[in-house]
């Protein structure tokens, strides 16, 4: 038990584990409160569609530079001002809902300035754990953020699901605004230690160059998220998007935000599990867990109950747990810290660019062959996604070693 709580150990880490896990637990409830308060406005799939995707495209657009800002100032830093961005946008939309005046290019406008804010924190997120502690630290540290945010997911959704029912969406809203304030203070006792950064260029356009031809020298990371574009954009579109609808008119808000937080249940079980489990194909394994995490599309596509939906989230939640898992382990050993956060966000590009694609055309979709048919056509895809991935020797000949991350040469 020692062991896997001795990261927090470490003041630096103790305070952004404190931070992320407050900052998690108030955004376990936005995805659902946010989903229900667009259909409360309109109640269609395709207006869902566009203020979900109206995030996700300057996610994509400013994915690669925010990677390079986040590798050439301090993440802390970085980390807190989105944070205060970040709860702003979310007291605006909440304030916006709760007064009865939110319309929908209202929601499209403020989840567009969520989602640039989020391309610079994901990139910088991604990169504090390998500053924070020693190697031999952080798979705990890994495993800990993921287990302690999914204990707090478990009864986010849930009680987002009730508050949507009875005093309405734009107070779960109001909640998640707040965690990214709390949030920000707390990074301000956040200390880090200098990185090197002797090998940046004059500009973030040179460090975004470089961090992208030391991506296609490592020559795995392109191949992979090429295959996680699919995937992002299936889950995005068949789960995040066309779930809700299909839940409102089946199990309802409260049924829906019980399935969604079943998926932080297997998060959290797993990672009892994991933390002894040594892994030496990656991305074998990443392949595996993408596709068993659309299975919950299985049971949106034929018969939709509480209990059976539950499930199949606690599956996908362990398999999201190990994937995570394994891709950080990866990243930590293969890349050197000062090109961290510009490999994550080559990769977030690649994983995200389709998202936008996917949840605005399931909704059209849906209209034209029925939303089970969407479903389970989706699942198809991933199944053929994974199987053809798992061909590729790019994917299928990577090992680790445990060695040391390699150094930074000057001519990357």
């Amino acid at each position: 038990m020692s062991s896997r709580l001795s990261p927090l150990a470490t003041p630096a880490f103790r305070y952004f584990f404190i931070g992320q896990v407050v900052n998690r637990a108030g955004s376990s409830m936005a995805g659902v409160a946010l989903a229900f308060a667009v259909l409360d406005i309109d109640d269609s799939a395709s207006a869902l569609g566009w203020v979900v995707a109206a995030s996700s495209v300057p996610t994509v657009v400013f994915m690669l530079l925010g990677g390079a800002i986040a590798d050439r100032l301090p993440r802390a830093i970085v980390l807190r001002g989105c944070n205060l961005v970040q709860g702003i946008t979310q007291a605006l939309t909440a304030g916006l809902v709760i007064s009865g005046q939110a319309e929908i290019w209202h929601l499209v406008v403020l989840q567009a300035v969520a989602g640039t804010v989020f391309a610079v924190s994901y990139p910088a997120f991604l990169g504090m754990v390998p500053i924070l502690l020693p190697a031999e630290e952080r798979q705990a540290a890994f495993l800990l953020i993921g287990q302690a945010t999914s204990a707090l997911g478990i009864i986010g959704p849930a009680l987002s699901g009730v508050l949507v029912a009875t005093v309405g969406p734009g107070w779960a809203l109001a909640v998640d605004a707040v965690t990214y304030l709390v949030a920000a203070v707390l990074l301000l006792l956040v200390r880090l230690p200098p990185g090197d950064r002797s090998s940046a260029k004059p500009s973030v356009i040179g460090d975004f160059t470089a961090g992208w031809a030391y991506a296609r020298q490592l020559g795995w990371v392109i191949p992979a998220a090429s295959a996680a574009l699919v995937f992002n954009a299936l889950v995005s579109g068949a789960i995040n998007v066309l779930g809700p609808v299909i839940a409102d008119d089946t199990i309802g808000s409260e049924g829906w935000g019980l399935a969604r937080s079943a998926q932080a249940v297997g998060v959290f079980v797993a990672a009892f599990f994991l933390a002894k489990v040594v892994v030496t194909a990656p991305m074998k394994v990443i392949m595996v867990a993408f596709v068993v995490w659309c299975v919950p599309m299985l049971v949106l596509g034929t018969h939709v109950e509480v209990w059976l939906l539950s499930a199949a989230f606690v599956v996908a939640g362990a398999a999201l747990s190990l994937l995570d898992l394994s891709w950080n382990l990866l990243v930590q050993e293969k890349v050197p810290e000062a090109m961290l956060s510009r490999i994550m966000a080559i990769d977030g590009f690649f994983s995200f660019v389709a998202t936008p694609i996917g949840q605005v055309a399931v909704g059209p979709l849906a209209v034209a062959f029925g939303a089970g048919s969407v479903q389970l056509g989706c699942f198809a895809l991933a199944l053929l996604v994974g199987a053809v991935a798992l061909t590729r020797r790019t994917i299928t000949g990577v090992r680790l070693t445990g060695a040391p991350p390699p150094q930074l040469t000057e001519q990357v």
